[in-house]
């Protein structure tokens, strides 16, 4: 008896779990050979979740493609921004190259699923004012907390990074705008979690990047990438909530 879709992502997802976890521990406190392993096996099962909702759908719209090359990108901009146990000179060249280009991958892939999102909701004529000025607010009021409460100093970056945290936020509440026209609890929970996920991950990096003394912890760690891989998960599975459930 084939296994049904709920099966096969429950699986993916323990999975994931696995993978997840084994990178989170043997990449801390510092970079390795095991840990890169463990990534890349991570980032495959996303990839392989979206591959699977893609081909498991009649309905090959411009969400499910780019949320796919989305997920490509992810797995490609792991793949560069991983490399550390296998470049010994960290001033090299070669080591600026590969942090360059998976920045770039990973930029290219979080405009996938910005495209995504807004373009899916305005096809579906699914877009609120209202619910996504109170909701982008919120998130944007709830940073801006977080920011102060913390005592996070950002410098000259702090345009810049709320700039971004703008964008993301946009993101995620054009994924609950999206959710009022899905039918299915389950798939608007989906829909409204992924990006959520995607911006808690984006947002506990750059709090350990501007005070790594405070915040570059293994608890730290494993928010932003436990948030990462839940969230990658949940995006490949929304390609088959969005139009299956």
């Amino acid at each position: 008896m084939p296994l049904t879709a709920l099966e096969i992502f429950a699986a993916l997802i323990v999975l994931e779990g696995i993978f997840a976890f084994g990178f989170i521990k043997a990449g801390w406190p510092e970079s390795t050979k095991k840990g890169f392993v463990y990534k890349m096996l991570a980032s495959a099962v996303f990839v392989a979740a979206g591959i699977y909702s893609f081909i498991s759908i009649k309905e090959k719209s411009y969400y499910s493609l780019a949320i796919l090359c989305g997920l490509i990108l992810g797995f490609t901009g792991d793949i560069f921004l991983t490399l550390d146990p296998f470049i010994k000179d960290k001033k090299s060249k070669m080591n600026t190259a590969a942090i360059i280009i998976g920045g770039v991958c990973f930029l290219f892939g979080h405009i996938c699923y910005i495209c995504a999102f807004v373009r899916e909701m305005l096809a579906r004529d699914a877009f609120s004012p209202v619910v996504t000025a109170v909701f982008w607010a919120g998130v944007m009021l709830v940073i801006l907390g977080a920011k102060l409460i913390l005592n996070i100093k950002a410098g000259k970056l702090t345009i810049p990074v709320f700039i971004y945290a703008a964008v993301i936020s946009f993101m995620a509440a054009c994924a609950v705008c999206l959710a009022k026209s899905q039918g299915g609890a389950v798939s608007r929970a989906i829909i409204i979690a992924a990006p959520v996920l995607f911006l808690i991950s984006d947002l506990s990096l750059m709090v350990k990047f501007f005070d790594k003394e405070r915040f570059n912890t293994l608890p730290v760690r494993a928010l932003n990438l436990g948030t990462y891989y839940l969230s990658q998960m949940l995006l490949a599975v929304s390609i088959y909530a969005l139009f299956r459930w």
